[in-house]
């Protein structure tokens, strides 16, 4: 029974769980509506057969618009009744209501995406001083720095180009020698892309046909199209008729239509926002997984389809944006005027999820765009800044056929007005097109590289890297620049040149530096790496012996020094070295070797012992040296019985010095007996007592004391002395005194105590 029971209770769950999800619009469409249609999306689980959901769709009653392999979904007017019933499907993932084709405001004539307040603008004619082939349409040609690319010839051609729009003129004579290479109407299923009489709104096809002659057009001294080498294919996906507006799943369709025959770039100026009855995508849901448009966008780049996509013209309000240009892999773009400024109309992000849109900006204020035969107005919108923008990357894509999606927004956000600081009104700004055409990677630095840790050289080769360079631009000139500080001011280096590569002709000193390459053509495009750094060179050598931090102890008088260079370039190589023993009580020298060219070297005469030395390298690169020191000091110990009682001058004295807190106490002890270690102060006051101690007695035999063992260190640490007096608190800065008293006798040494 118990077993039955909970049966019971978790079945019902579990159907539950295998139902649609449903978008929460669904529920409120469904209560206002009784016999009516509703257009959905229905989206299948992974394991279901499409051809079976339209079937059983059909078999409902339902119209079946659209079956997309991509979203492996299906788009279809469904009656209420059955709608109730398919969102019980359990081979249904989700259900959601197609977006309608956003067009917020009536229009004197049929336009789509208009900015508001766009009429019929002024006619674009020819004024005194324009260009004989651009004409007044030269302004985004500007803009974009696109003439660098235009005027060599390169026009687009070999690139195939998408556009979804309204409908196209192709009768117009301003589209003469253009190659369509297919043509498709998704309102009424036909290859019509013209106005079709009785069915069309008479001018349906003005707003695309404006769209595509911003690619194409030829109106001679007054406009010329960007990409007229281009092969366009013409897609009618939008129906203007208020009241049987087409809905995204015509976009979505014809996406895949043009995959399927082979497109590289796909520019739409087009926008979904709202639903059947009103409803909208909330601001919430333009993240870019919701909508179908947005969605199938983003998929189209994962196949290798750039999408460019109108912003919108809802600003200046944040948020204002609509799907696809949610989508994260489309380019969503906004519009600006011939100074470079926002125009107030165009949309802003960002995101729902915080990423920023637009991604870039074009001109869309006052652009020369073809209104009918001969004829050329003044129209605003991004409606218009989208097909700019598009066309400069089928320029780009051109020069560049293997350039991928992701890489072009690279190449634009690299040149781009806003690349320093990119926000959600103008996103990257205005892309360079011909700079990133030029240098579609950027200069890319190779090494040295912060990441790759210190150099292994002194004279370490500078490299960097450019990509392809098309044959216009060149030659490429690049200035290195090298500098011990961030700001590249003063520079160790500042030098024109040709070649990818730099060694330089003098050794670069230890520390960190930093660099950078500015590349530039002949037309005047630029790219640079940006700052890399810090680079951190190392010191010239790496001393391999008695260098150990805190002292070390030998028991030969002629040690054997060894070190490791760095590598260098020759010149200013091969390396040669100096080397030199000092006391550390006194810093006298006590030998010194030049022009040594090995890397290992033993002294020739013994060391005095019981005295504590460190050794240094002068390493010679050329004219240049570098000074290496060991890291702490050693002592040659004497192994016998001391013949006389000794106390030894403390060290380091100053102390502290070099790292050290305290300082050194020894003392060589011939006779057994009784033995006293003070510090006393400038009165004769015993500030500190060593022997007799905890560690101690006050009998001692004969010996040597105080000195440390092996690599440990040169010092007892038991006879080390840190400025406290003996109750542990510190004593003041000031001169002291080492008190021996031992069998024979009584002797003081000077200590200066610098305080702490």
């Amino acid at each position: 029974m118990i077993r039955r029971f909970i049966w019971l209770v978790f079945l019902p769950a579990g159907l539950a769980a295998q139902r649609p999800a449903v978008s929460p619009v669904l529920p409120r469409l469904l209560s206002r509506v009784q016999d009516t249609t509703v257009s959905v999306w229905l989206f299948a689980r992974p394991t279901a057969s499409l051809d079976t959901i339209s079937a059983r769709v059909a078999a409902l009653g339902a119209r079946v618009r659209v079956q997309s392999r991509w979203l492996h979904a299906v788009s279809a007017d469904v009656p209420a009744a059955a709608l109730r019933r398919l969102l019980e499907d359990r081979d249904l993932k989700r259900v959601q209501p197609l977006g309608r084709f956003k067009l917020r405001r009536p229009l004197p004539a049929p336009r789509i995406i208009a900015a508001p307040g766009a009429g019929p603008g002024d006619t674009c004619g020819v004024s005194p001083g324009d260009d004989p082939v651009l004409g007044p349409s030269e302004m985004p040609y500007r803009q974009l720095h696109l003439r660098p690319l235009t005027d060599p010839g390169i026009d687009g051609t070999g690139v195939r180009v998408g556009i979804f729009d309204t409908g196209f003129d192709t009768a117009n004579p301003a589209f003469n020698g253009i190659t369509i290479t297919a043509q498709h109407d998704f309102v009424f299923n036909d290859d019509i892309v013209r106005d079709e009489p009785g069915k069309d709104v008479l001018g349906a096809q003005s707003h695309g046909t404006s769209t595509w002659s911003l690619f194409a057009a030829e109106v001679a001294g007054r406009l010329h199209g960007i990409a007229r080498g281009a092969s366009f294919l013409l897609a009618k996906t939008e129906d203007i008729r208020s009241e049987t507006r087409v809905e995204e799943d015509n976009y979505v369709a014809a996406l895949e239509w043009a995959d399927s025959i082979g497109v590289d770039i796909v520019s739409s100026s087009l926008g979904y926002l709202s639903f059947d009855n009103g409803f909208s995508y909330t601001p919430s849901q333009l993240n870019g997984d919701v909508a179908v448009t947005t969605v199938a966008a983003d998929m189209a780049a994962q196949r290798g389809i750039l999408v460019v996509t109108a912003a919108g013209n809802d600003g200046p309000l944040p948020r204002s944006i609509s799907t696809p240009a949610d989508g994260d892999s489309v380019l969503a773009i906004g519009a600006e005027d011939s100074l470079g400024t926002i125009a107030g109309f165009s949309s802003r992000g960002p995101t729902a999820d915080g990423r920023i849109k637009p991604d870039f900006t074009a001109p869309g204020v006052a652009v020369c765009v073809l209104t009918g035969v001969n004829h050329v107005l003044r129209e605003d919108g991004t409606s218009f800044a989208t097909p700019i923008l598009a066309a400069g990357a089928a320029l780009v894509k051109q020069i560049h056929p293997t350039l991928l999606p992701m890489d072009l927004r690279a190449a634009f956000r690299r040149t781009a007005t806003k690349r320093a600081a990119p926000d959600s009104s103008y996103g990257w700004g205005r892309p360079d097109v011909a700079a990133a055409a030029v240098f579609p990677n950027g200069v890319t630095a190779t090494s040295p590289l912060p990441a790759g840790g210190p150099v292994s050289t002194i004279t370490p080769t500078f490299s960097w890297m450019v990509g392809p360079i098309p044959p216009f631009a060149t030659p490429v000139t690049y200035r290195l620049r090298l500098s011990r500080d961030s700001s590249l001011s003063p520079a160790l280096v500042d030098t024109l040149l040709t070649t990818e590569t730099f060694v330089p002709p003098r050794a670069l000193k230890p520390g960190s530096v930093f660099w950078r390459v500015d590349a530039s053509a002949p037309g005047g495009e630029t790219a640079t790496t940006g700052l890399i750094g810090p680079v951190v060179i190392p010191p010239w050598a790496t001393l391999k012996s008695l260098s150990n931090p805190a002292g070390m102890v030998i028991d030969t008088a002629q040690p054997t020094f060894t070190w490791k260079p760095l590598q260098v370039s020759s010149p200013p190589g091969p390396l040669t070295f100096d080397l030199e023993v000092q006391r550390v009580a006194t810093s006298v020298i006590e030998s010194t070797f030049t022009n040594l060219t090995d890397s290992t070297f033993q002294l020739p005469q013994p060391l005095e012992r019981n005295t504590a030395y460190r050794w240094l390298l002068v390493v010679h690169a050329g004219t240049d040296t570098s000074i290496v020191r060991s890291q702490g000091s050693f002592l040659v110990v004497d192994l016998g019985m001391p013949t006389a009682t000794l106390l030894y001058q403390n060290f380091p004295n100053p102390f502290p010095a070099a790292g050290r807190d305290s300082t050194c106490l020894w003392f060589d002890l011939a006779i057994a007996g009784n033995v006293q270690l003070d510090i006393l102060d400038l009165r004769g006051n015993r500030v500190r007592r060593f022997v007799p101690g905890p560690d101690f007695p006050g009998v001692l035999a004969p010996g040597r004391y105080g000195r440390g063992s092996g690599a440990g260190g040169i010092c007892d640490p038991r006879l080390m002395w840190d400025g406290r007096a003996d109750d542990g608190h510190p004593l003041p800065a000031g001169v002291y005194l080492a008190k021996l008293k031992a069998p024979g006798l009584l002797v003081f040494k000077r200590i200066v105590f610098r305080g702490k």
